[in-house]
Protein backbone atom coordinates (compact mmCIF):
# COMPACT_ATOMS: atom_id res chain seq x y z
CA UNK A 1 0.00 0.00 0.00
CA UNK A 2 1.28 3.48 -0.89
CA UNK A 3 1.52 6.10 1.67
CA UNK A 4 -1.31 8.07 -0.01
CA UNK A 5 -3.51 5.74 -0.10
CA UNK A 6 -2.96 4.79 3.65
CA UNK A 7 -3.40 8.58 4.49
CA UNK A 8 -6.65 8.72 2.81
CA UNK A 9 -7.84 5.50 4.52
CA UNK A 10 -7.14 6.96 7.75
CA UNK A 11 -8.81 10.42 7.13
CA UNK A 12 -11.79 8.76 5.48
CA UNK A 13 -11.96 6.65 8.61
CA UNK A 14 -11.21 9.87 11.11
CA UNK A 15 -14.04 11.43 9.81
CA UNK A 16 -16.72 8.91 9.42
CA UNK A 17 -15.61 7.72 13.08
CA UNK A 18 -16.16 11.75 14.74
CA UNK A 19 -19.41 11.84 12.98
CA UNK A 20 -20.75 8.49 14.26
CA UNK A 21 -18.87 9.13 17.90
CA UNK A 22 -20.62 12.61 18.11
CA UNK A 23 -23.84 11.47 16.88
CA UNK A 24 -23.37 8.51 19.44
CA UNK A 25 -22.15 10.94 22.22
CA UNK A 26 -26.10 13.26 21.70
CA UNK A 27 -27.87 10.06 22.09
CA UNK A 28 -26.21 9.21 24.71
CA UNK A 29 -26.71 12.51 26.80
CA UNK A 30 -29.90 12.78 26.06
CA UNK A 31 -31.02 9.67 26.97
CA UNK A 32 -29.28 10.15 30.49
CA UNK A 33 -31.18 13.44 30.70
CA UNK A 34 -28.52 16.15 29.99
CA UNK A 35 -30.44 18.92 29.92
CA UNK A 36 -27.90 20.67 27.07
CA UNK A 37 -28.47 17.62 24.55
CA UNK A 38 -32.07 17.64 25.56
CA UNK A 39 -32.55 21.24 24.87
CA UNK A 40 -30.78 20.32 21.40
CA UNK A 41 -33.08 17.95 20.58
CA UNK A 42 -36.28 20.15 21.03
CA UNK A 43 -34.65 23.05 19.13
CA UNK A 44 -35.54 20.47 16.50
CA UNK A 45 -38.59 21.36 14.40
CA UNK A 46 -39.98 17.98 13.99
CA UNK A 47 -42.63 18.35 11.52
CA UNK A 48 -40.32 20.03 9.63
CA UNK A 49 -37.70 17.41 9.14
CA UNK A 50 -41.02 14.50 8.97
CA UNK A 51 -41.90 16.47 6.05
CA UNK A 52 -38.52 16.99 4.12
CA UNK A 53 -39.15 13.30 2.09
CA UNK A 54 -42.32 14.81 0.80
CA UNK A 55 -40.31 17.89 -0.59
CA UNK A 56 -40.03 18.19 -4.74
CA UNK A 57 -36.35 18.58 -4.05
CA UNK A 58 -35.74 15.33 -2.14
CA UNK A 59 -35.44 12.80 -4.64
CA UNK A 60 -32.94 14.68 -6.38
CA UNK A 61 -31.21 15.36 -3.25
CA UNK A 62 -31.11 11.80 -2.69
CA UNK A 63 -29.89 10.45 -6.14
CA UNK A 64 -27.03 12.85 -6.12
CA UNK A 65 -25.84 11.89 -2.74
CA UNK A 66 -26.02 7.96 -3.66
CA UNK A 67 -23.90 9.10 -6.99
CA UNK A 68 -21.47 10.31 -5.15
CA UNK A 69 -21.38 7.73 -2.56
CA UNK A 70 -21.12 5.81 -5.54
CA UNK A 71 -18.01 7.23 -6.75
CA UNK A 72 -15.83 7.90 -3.72
CA UNK A 73 -16.52 4.28 -2.69
CA UNK A 74 -15.76 3.03 -5.91
CA UNK A 75 -12.57 5.37 -5.81
CA UNK A 76 -11.65 3.84 -2.54
CA UNK A 77 -11.83 0.31 -3.59
CA UNK A 78 -9.60 0.99 -6.13
CA UNK A 79 -7.05 2.70 -4.86
CA UNK A 80 -6.90 0.21 -2.40
CA UNK A 81 -7.01 -2.70 -4.99
CA UNK A 82 -4.44 -1.35 -7.01
CA UNK A 83 -1.09 -3.80 -6.77
CA UNK A 84 1.59 -1.41 -5.78
CA UNK A 85 4.00 -2.97 -8.54
CA UNK A 86 7.79 -1.57 -8.87
CA UNK A 87 9.47 -0.83 -11.88
CA UNK A 88 12.85 -0.76 -12.28
CA UNK A 89 15.28 0.02 -9.43
CA UNK A 90 18.19 2.72 -10.54
CA UNK A 91 21.19 1.06 -8.64
CA UNK A 92 24.29 2.81 -10.14
CA UNK A 93 23.66 6.16 -11.30
CA UNK A 94 25.87 7.18 -13.57
CA UNK A 95 27.82 10.58 -13.99
CA UNK A 96 25.88 13.50 -13.62
CA UNK A 97 26.76 14.46 -17.23
CA UNK A 98 26.15 11.35 -18.92
CA UNK A 99 22.63 10.58 -18.81
CA UNK A 100 22.19 7.27 -20.61
CA UNK A 101 24.72 5.99 -18.44
CA UNK A 102 22.65 4.79 -15.32
CA UNK A 103 21.99 1.14 -14.16
CA UNK A 104 18.86 0.08 -13.11
CA UNK A 105 17.31 -3.52 -12.24
CA UNK A 106 14.23 -5.46 -12.61
CA UNK A 107 13.04 -6.34 -9.16
CA UNK A 108 10.77 -8.56 -10.30
CA UNK A 109 13.49 -11.62 -11.11
CA UNK A 110 15.03 -11.23 -8.04
CA UNK A 111 12.29 -11.65 -6.01
CA UNK A 112 11.53 -14.79 -8.21
CA UNK A 113 15.62 -15.87 -7.20
CA UNK A 114 15.01 -15.74 -3.38
CA UNK A 115 12.18 -17.72 -4.07
CA UNK A 116 13.57 -20.00 -5.92
CA UNK A 117 16.46 -20.31 -2.94
CA UNK A 118 13.89 -20.65 0.09
CA UNK A 119 12.23 -23.57 -1.82
CA UNK A 120 15.26 -25.25 -1.97
CA UNK A 121 15.30 -25.57 2.07
CA UNK A 122 14.07 -28.31 4.09
CA UNK A 123 10.26 -28.27 4.90
CA UNK A 124 9.63 -25.85 2.40
CA UNK A 125 5.99 -26.69 0.52
CA UNK A 126 5.19 -23.70 -1.86
CA UNK A 127 6.50 -20.04 -2.14
CA UNK A 128 5.54 -17.29 -3.70
CA UNK A 129 6.81 -13.96 -4.64
CA UNK A 130 6.44 -10.74 -5.81
CA UNK A 131 8.20 -7.19 -6.15
CA UNK A 132 6.04 -3.97 -4.71
CA UNK A 133 5.79 -0.77 -3.44
CA UNK A 134 5.13 -0.48 -0.06
CA UNK A 135 4.77 2.61 1.25
CA UNK A 136 7.32 4.16 -0.69
CA UNK A 137 9.84 1.00 0.14
CA UNK A 138 10.87 -1.27 -2.59
CA UNK A 139 9.98 -4.88 -1.32
CA UNK A 140 10.49 -8.43 -2.57
CA UNK A 141 8.01 -10.04 -0.76
CA UNK A 142 8.34 -13.85 -0.48
CA UNK A 143 5.54 -16.29 0.62
CA UNK A 144 6.82 -19.22 2.36
CA UNK A 145 4.19 -22.61 3.10
CA UNK A 146 6.06 -25.27 5.21
CA UNK A 147 5.62 -28.36 6.85
CA UNK A 148 5.23 -27.91 10.44
CA UNK A 149 7.83 -29.81 11.54
CA UNK A 150 10.35 -27.36 9.89
CA UNK A 151 13.14 -25.99 12.12
CA UNK A 152 11.89 -22.26 12.42
CA UNK A 153 15.14 -20.94 14.06
CA UNK A 154 17.54 -22.78 11.27
CA UNK A 155 14.50 -21.52 8.41
CA UNK A 156 15.44 -17.89 9.61
CA UNK A 157 19.07 -18.16 9.74
CA UNK A 158 18.76 -19.15 6.28
CA UNK A 159 16.14 -16.73 4.82
CA UNK A 160 18.36 -13.92 7.01
CA UNK A 161 20.92 -15.01 5.07
CA UNK A 162 19.06 -14.37 1.72
CA UNK A 163 18.32 -11.21 2.12
CA UNK A 164 21.68 -10.06 3.35
CA UNK A 165 22.50 -11.72 -0.24
CA UNK A 166 20.30 -9.48 -1.98
CA UNK A 167 21.11 -6.35 0.18
CA UNK A 168 24.57 -7.06 -1.14
CA UNK A 169 23.40 -8.35 -5.27
CA UNK A 170 21.73 -4.34 -4.77
CA UNK A 171 24.56 -2.09 -2.63
CA UNK A 172 23.05 1.11 -1.58
CA UNK A 173 19.61 0.74 -3.27
CA UNK A 174 16.48 1.16 -0.64
CA UNK A 175 15.19 -2.45 -1.24
CA UNK A 176 13.42 -4.36 1.64
CA UNK A 177 13.41 -7.98 1.87
CA UNK A 178 10.32 -9.41 3.51
CA UNK A 179 10.03 -13.39 3.89
CA UNK A 180 6.24 -14.69 5.27
CA UNK A 181 6.49 -17.95 6.41
CA UNK A 182 3.50 -19.78 7.27
CA UNK A 183 2.98 -23.05 8.39
CA UNK A 184 0.50 -25.68 7.25
CA UNK A 185 -1.73 -27.11 9.88
CA UNK A 186 -0.37 -30.26 11.61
Amino acid sequence: MRRRTSVVDRLVVLTAGCVLLAGAALALTWALGVTAARNVVHRLDRAAITAVPDQRWWPTVLAVTAVVALLAGSALLLINLRRGRTSTMPVFPGPPENTGADLSVDLGPLAHGLAAELSALDGVRTVRSTALDDRGLATLRVTVVADPSIDVADFTRNAEALARSMAAALPGAPVATQVLLHLDPA
